[in-house]
């Protein structure tokens, strides 16, 4: 990147600050787009049940490693950024609380791009600020309440304060000490941060060995030794607790294969497109990052031997310490503080290339930043969704909204799903308004179905609950064979199943028989019509009255009509019957009624009712076709006989609205 032989102009604009202003102001924009579009998964609701204990019982708790895998610091941050926040009435708000990780998201731009303009020349440090800006998985993990992003930014800002210290010619002394604040930020905030020590200490050796300045080596190694003194006690704990839990693995297992996962990472993370797209796109990245890393010089000095020690070491202990912890390379987050230096050395050796061929280099670093840009959009679509708990609570928020007369309770399958769930019901409803239970630990067997299982589910219709409604996620080595939904299909009527993302909502009816109607909602219809012979349809609900006909949360592609019957008998009902519904419109029918093999009429025959039936609670939900148009809609129900015959009379249940 020669920018003597641009035009005047353009030169001008260069030798100001806006080139740097324009790249921190992608970086800002990319980290604050759609704070709050992705709902507070479980990792977040950990960090938010650990931010908001008291900060000495959180630092006693976490720091030995124990109860929780990551050290206290950024907790102890999200504590004090959530108290921040509290006056303005934020405390509670998911882009609020996120924008903490955006801001940090932000320093690690201004981090490498000072460091890499010290080292590379000014243009490859604002290449370089500009790919970790678009970085897909820096941008994703900037908006997340989790420890991996705060940590890279301490440990950019610990090399350029090492650069700093070994430049300065007076003062010295502060940017030593900010040195050894910024790694013990990035140690205390996640372990991963301990591969870069060796990296800073060899860094140090061989400035010193190029410099032969003895000064500031000794200051440099005094530096480092304290950082690696003040971080030996949490060091210690994590290698008590990895030696205790961790399983062992092979020395560079895999090594081509996690480069390669490695480079998408750090580059076009997660994206959907065509193989040969895909894998022509990582040639030209590893290609730019090879050039970067093996050409010797490029503008600046010294700037190769930087990137060799904060990329080279970092992941030559990730391979060796593969024999002690296999999973060192299971997470794509686990090595993202290597994103930085590695897009870095992307930047330089495009850089090269256009100094050297601007014919083939120019469109190569444009290729580049758009291949960077054009992964990035898909973040924030429902194919990027994380567990949905947001939409989970919303459905079952609106569904007793609808329902005055059922009083309902929740139950988290899993610990781990309780505290993102009550996050979002926390802010409409009370406990006692709809109580949250985790009533189980550890594995369930078989046998503890009618011991451990069976006792709260029971206590639950004694607590007075009309609804349950069962979340479950990452049941895997908890519940693998789904006892607690076994136990309840058996037990309960089914009323509904919805599916946000990495989550299953059941919802079952703990009471269907009521002597008496129950309060219902003001939109109920009373038809008080036999569908059948001595089968009255007393009372219809459209719990959903308002949607949208495409559902992208809860079941895609289509949007689900909710319908609850109260059936009467008036006298013996011979056949055994089940409800249909559908949603009709001037032009037919726009929905199906889904069938429900655990509704109330299959659980309790309608052959078995006593002539003179109670009031029973039916629920099914209707299939709406994605491609209704919007307006109103009649909702219709009918029944079919045990050979699937409809019967001919109608009733008219409500209205429903579909939305555009």
């Amino acid at each position: 990147m020669n920018p003597s032989s641009w035009p005047r102009s353009w030169l001008r604009f260069w030798q100001t600050p806006w080139p740097d202003l324009l790249v921190l102001a992608v970086a800002a924009l990319t980290r604050f787009w759609r704070l709050d579009y992705h709902s507070i998964w479980f990792d977040e609701a950990v960090s938010l049940r650990w931010a908001g204990a008291d900060p000495a019982y959180t630092w006693q708790k976490t720091f030995q490693l124990v109860e929780e895998k990551h050290p206290p610091l950024y907790y102890l941050a999200l504590h004090f950024w959530q108290t921040l926040l509290e006056p303005f009435g934020l405390a509670q708000d998911d882009g609020a609380l996120r924008a903490l990780g955006s801001l940090l998201g932000v320093a690690t731009v201004l981090g490498i791009l000072l460091l890499a303009s010290r080292l590379s020349g000014r243009g490859i440090g604002r290449l370089a600020g500009l790919l970790v800006a678009l970085s897909p998985v820096l941008v994703w993990y900037s908006q997340e309440l989790r420890m991996f992003q705060p940590a890279t930014a301490a440990i950019v800002w610990a090399a350029y304060s090492l650069l700093r210290a070994w430049q300065a010619s007076r003062r010295r002394l502060w940017w030593w000490l900010g040195f050894v604040a910024c790694l013990e930020a990035a140690l205390y905030t996640y372990l991963f941060s301990a591969f870069v020590l060796p990296a800073a200490g060899l860094t140090l050796l061989l400035l010193g060995w190029q410099s032969r300045d003895r000064r500031r080596l000794v200051e440099g190694v005094g530096a480092l030794g304290l950082a690696s003194l003040l971080f030996l006690p949490l060091a210690r704990n994590a290698w008590l607790v990895n030696a205790a839990e961790g399983e062992p693995g092979r020395a560079f297992a895999d090594f081509a294969h996690n480069l390669r996962r490695l480079l998408q990472i750090f580059t076009v993370w997660r994206v959907e497109w065509p193989q040969p797209l895909l894998l022509a796109a990582l040639i030209l990245l590893a290609g730019l990052v090879l050039v970067g890393l093996a050409w010797p010089r490029a503008q600046g000095t010294g700037d190769r031997l930087w990137l060799l020690c904060w990329i080279g070491v970092p992941l030559l202990i990730a391979n060796v310490l593969l024999s002690r912890s296999s999973s060192i390379f299971a997470e794509d987050r686990y090595l993202i503080f290597l994103a930085p230096f590695v897009l870095w050395a992307a930047a330089r050796g495009g850089a090269i290339l256009a100094r050297r061929w601007p014919a083939a280099g120019w469109p190569v670093l444009a290729a580049t930043v758009l291949l960077l840009a054009a992964a990035l959009p898909p973040l924030w679509t429902p194919a990027r969704y994380r567990e949905n708990w947001r939409a989970a609570a919303r459905y079952i928020l609106q569904y007793q909204t609808a329902s005055p007369g059922l009083p309902a309770a929740v139950v988290t399958h899993v610990d781990y799903t309780h505290d993102a769930l009550e996050w979002y019901l926390r802010q409409r409803m009370h406990f006692d308004e709809l109580p949250v239970f985790f009533p189980w630990g550890g594995r369930l067997e078989p046998d503890d179905v009618e011991t451990v299982i069976a006792p709260p589910l029971q206590g639950l219709v004694d607590f007075g609950a009309a609804t349950l409604w069962l979340t479950q996620s990452h049941l895997a080595g908890v519940d693998d064979q789904r006892l607690v939904e076994g136990w309840l299909n058996q037990h309960f009527p089914r009323i509904t199943e919805q599916y946000p993302a990495g989550i299953k909502l059941s919802g079952y009816a703990l009471r269907s028989h009521f002597p008496e109607l129950p309060a219902l909602a003001p939109t109920a219809r009373h038809p008080d019509l036999a569908l059948a012979p001595n089968l009255m349809l007393a009372a219809c609900e459209v719990t959903t009255p308002v949607l949208r006909a495409r559902d992208d949360e809860m079941h895609p592609p289509s949007g689900w009509v909710h319908v609850r019957l109260w059936w009467q008998a008036r006298g013996p009902i011979a056949g055994d019957y089940t409800a249909t519904a559908q949603v009709v419109g001037p032009e037919g029918v726009w929905g199906e009624g889904l069938p429900n093999e655990g509704s109330a009429l299959r659980l309790w025959p309608t052959s078995t009712w006593p002539a003179e039936s109670t009031f029973v609670r039916d629920e099914l939900d209707i299939n709406l076709n994605p491609a209704t148009p919007p307006g109103e809609y009649g909702v219709t129900v009918g029944l079919q006989d045990g050979q699937g015959e409809r019967g001919p009379v109608m009733a008219e249940c409500g209205r429903v609205t579909i939305e555009d």
